[in-house]
């Protein structure tokens, strides 16, 4: 049986219109519950958010600074100190359009 699209051309589309990297970004184990915790916890420092993980800082800032490069979250550094929180907007953007998207492909 013959399937009913290309597997090629529907890879190459989701990768075209769907930002891969960025949900790879958020689905790791750690940096989900990291997100997760920035959720509900709002702006915090690296040693705040450290506190509450089993991973020593140096861990939770690569994770964290991995997820500010796409966008996942925001990182602000005042004097000595960096603060991260969620990127409401950007996370809610980058959900929405890979829904529409995969609607499109899906015939939907």
């Amino acid at each position: 049986m013959t399937p009913k699209y290309d597997p090629e051309k529907c890879r190459q589309w989701i990768e075209g219109n769907i930002d891969i990297d960025f949900f790879r970004a958020i689905c790791d184990p750690v940096r989900s519950e990291l997100l997760i915790f920035l959720a509900s916890s709002g702006e915090l420092t690296i040693g705040e958010i450290a506190e509450n993980f089993s991973q020593n800082r140096s861990v939770i800032s690569r994770h964290l600074d991995y997820m500010n490069r796409f966008g996942a979250v925001k990182r602000r550094k005042v004097g000595r100190e960096v603060f991260y929180q969620v990127d409401k907007q950007t996370i809610v953007t980058k959900f929405g359009t890979a829904s529409e998207n995969m609607k499109a492909l899906l015939g939907q």
